[in-house]
């Protein structure tokens, strides 16, 4: 289709030295832009991201010296059977 446009001068001579630095025709520049334009608008919106919520149930009954007790026994369990040796206060 053949139309008429009112495009800027100096709007049309960038346009016209781009498509000729691209190697194409200014009719496939503008139609090029078009389309990337029509397609932007139409094109959808990503989606937020929904992050889970998570209950965190009941509180901790444990105090910071008893979690780090546990912590500290259950590594040098780990410790101990990993070197394949009995710990020293096991029975």
């Amino acid at each position: 289709m053949q139309t008429t446009l009112r495009i800027p001068d100096d709007l049309y001579r960038e346009a016209k030295a781009e498509a000729a630095r691209e190697g194409t025709t200014l009719t496939r520049f503008l139609a090029e832009g078009l389309r990337l334009r029509i397609n932007q608008k139409t094109a959808k919106p990503a989606r937020p991201h929904v992050f889970r919520v998570y209950d965190p149930g009941s509180p901790c009954h444990f105090s910071d010296r008893d979690i780090r007790r546990i912590a500290t026994e259950e590594q040098e369990k780990h410790d101990f059977a990993k070197l394949g040796i009995p710990r020293p206060d096991a029975s």
